[in-house]
C-alpha cells in the first residue's frame, strides 16, 4: 500500500523482494491504492493492481479506479500524498471502503478479484505473499476462480487497524469469520512479525495461534566502517553540533508515536544540565497538525527542537551514527519497530517502550541494545535516558551489544525464514528452472 500508517509493512515487503530478487527469483510487486517504486531494486517488476480512487465511495469504482486513478498517477506522488493529507480523515475513508468491499458482500470485491487472477496468470506466477491478512478473502476469491493453480502465504503488520475500521462500520464479526476462512485457504500458516504481534492477533481479531507463524523483519545490516560524514547532517540542521550527544526520534510524526512524551521527558532532565540536542524527523501519514502540535509543544516548554520532515536514506543513516540514542516513544502496541532496528546496526542505543513487539527488538540471549521504559509514562522515560547519560558503564555495554543484538535481524534470516516457511529452496535453481516468488507488497 506505498506508506502512511502502513510504510513498515512496506519496508519489510520490499527488502525482502529486493533480497529474493538479488538471488535470482523471478518478482513481480502488485500494489494497491499507493506506490513506492523507489524501494525496489531495478529490474523487479511492478503491476498497479487498483488505485485509491476505487474506494472513493463505499461501493467499489472501476470507472475511479481506470480513469481518474490512472490520471492523477501521472502527478508526481509528492503531490497526491499532499493533496490526500490535507483531509486526515480522507484516508480513513478510503481504508473503510476497501474493508466494505472485501466484507460486506458475500463476494470479496469481484471485479478486483478476477483483475488479480489475470495478472497471476499472465505473470505466470506460483506464490502469492499478500502483505496483509486482511487481504486474505481477495487472494482466495482469486485461487478459487478457473486457471492457473497458485498458492498464497499471508502476512499480519498493522492489521488491527483494519479490524478497527471493520468494527466501526459493523463488519467486525463477519471480518473475523471470513479472515479466519483465508487463513484455512492456505497451506501455510500465516507470518506474523512478533510474538507479541501474535498475541495481539489472537485477542483482537481472534485468529487462531495455530494458524500463525513468527518471522521476524529483516534489515539491512551496516558494516563496521568508517562512520557517514556529518555534513549532511549540517546542511538540515546548521545549528547542530557534532561534539554534543544527539538524541534522536526517527519515524512517522503522527499522534500514535508518542513524540510529545519524549519532549516532556527531555524537559524533565533540563534541570541536571545534561548535554543533548534533540532531533526529530520523519514524514506523516494523518497531515501536519499533530507536527505543529510538537513546534508549539517544544516552544511552551522551552527546548531547542531540530525539527524536520522527511529524510534520504543517506541522511537518516548519518543521524542513526552519529546520535548518542535512538528513542522510539510510542503510545501503540507496536508490532514491531524498524527504526530500532537500524538503529541499533549502527551501534546505537535506544529506549522503547515496554509495551508490543519493539520491546522484543532490543533484547537476543541475554543481550540489550538499549532500554525499555514504562509505556506512556514520560517521567520514566526521561529517567531511562538520563541513565544512558549518568552511567557511562552501561552506556557502554548497550552500544557494544547494539549491533550484535540487530544482527538477528538481517535480511538474509527474514529471506530463509519465509522461503522454509513455504517449502523454498534457499538457493534458487539455475537459470534452466528460475524459481518464482513474486510478491504482492
Amino acid at each position: 500500500m506505498g506508506s502512511g500508517d502502513y510504510l513498515g509493512s512496506t519496508v519489510r515487503d520490499l527488502t525482502l523482494a529486493n533480497s529474493l530478487h538479488r538471488r535470482g527469483f523471478k518478482v513481480v510487486i502488485y500494489w494497491m491504492m499507493e506506490e513506492n517504486r523507489d524501494l525496489a531494486d531495478a529490474g523487479i517488476e511492478h503491476r498497479m493492481l487498483c488505485h485509491g480512487t476505487r474506494y472513493h465511495f463505499q461501493r467499489p469504482s472501476q470507472v475511479l479506479d481506470r480513469w481518474l486513478g490512472s490520471l492523477l498517477f501521472l502527478l508526481p506522488k509528492r503531490w497526491r500524498v499532499r493533496a490526500i493529507q490535507r483531509k486526515a480523515s480522507y484516508v480513513d475513508r478510503l481504508l473503510a471502503n476497501l474493508v466494505r468491499s472485501l466484507y460486506a458482500q458475500p463476494q470479496p470485491d469481484p471485479a478486483l478479484a478476477l483483475r488479480l487472477r489475470a495478472l497471476i496468470e499472465r505473470d505466470d506466477i506460483s506464490h502469492l505473499m499478500v502483505s496483509f491478512g486482511t487481504l486474505g478473502p481477495l487472494a482466495l476469491a482469486a485461487k478459487r476462480a478457473a486457471g492457473r493453480h497458485f498458492d498464497y502465504v499471508l502476512t499480519f503488520q498493522g492489521d488491527e487497524e483494519f479490524a478497527a475500521h471493520a468494527g466501526r462500520i459493523g463488519l467486525l464479526d463477519v471480518y473475523r469469520q471470513r479472515l479466519n476462512q483465508s487463513l484455512a485457504g492456505s497451506p501455510w500458516k500465516s507470518i506474523a512479525v512478533s510474538e507479541d504481534y501474535v498475541s495481539r492477533i489472537v485477542d483482537d481479531i481472534q485468529v487462531s495461534p495455530a494458524r500463525l507463524q513468527v518471522v521476524y523483519n529483516g534489515v539491512e545490516q551496516k558494516a563496521r566502517a568508517e562512520a557517514p560524514s556529518f555534513a549532511p547532517i549540517k546542511a538540515l540542521f546548521p545549528a547542530l553540533r557534532q561534539d554534543v550527544p544527539i538524541v534522536l526520534y526517527l519515524g512517522r510524526q503522527d499522534s500514535e508515536k508518542g513524540i510529545d512524551l519524549l519532549l516532556y521527558a527531555v524537559r524533565l532532565l533540563a534541570g541536571r544540565a545534561l548535554p543533548m540536542q534533540l532531533v526529530i524527523c520523519g514524514a506523516t501519514a494523518k497531515g501536519p497538525s499533530y507536527r505543529k502540535v510538537l513546534t508549539e509543544l517544544g516552544q511552551h516548554l522551552g527546548l531547542r527542537v531540530h525539527h524536520a520532515g522527511t529524510v534520504s536514506a543517506a541522511l537518516r543513516d548519518a543521524l542513526y551514527a552519529h546520535s548518542y540514542c535512538v528513542v522510539y516513544p510510542s503510545v501503540n502496541r507496536e508490532p514491531f519497530g524498524l527504526v530500532v532496528a537500524e538503529a541499533m546496526s549502527h551501534g546505537t542505543p535506544v529506549l522503547v517502550p515496554d509495551y508490543g513487539g519493539v520491546a522484543e527488538v532490543i533484547r537476543d540471549r541475554g543481550r540489550q541494545g538499549g532500554l525499555c521504559f514504562r509505556t506512556w509514562d514520560s517521567g520514566d522515560l526521561a529517567r531511562q535516558l538520563g541513565r544512558l547519560f549518568e552511567e557511562p558503564v552501561l552506556y557502554r555495554e548497550l552500544a557494544g551489544n547494539a549491533r550484535a543484538v540487530a544482527a538477528r535481524f538481517n535480511v538474509d534470516n527474514m529471506t530463509d525464514a519465509i522461503l522454509a516457511h513455504i517449502g523454498l529452496q534457499a538457493h534458487p535453481p539455475g537459470p534452466a528452472e528460475p524459481a518464482e516468488l513474486p510478491l504482492r507488497a
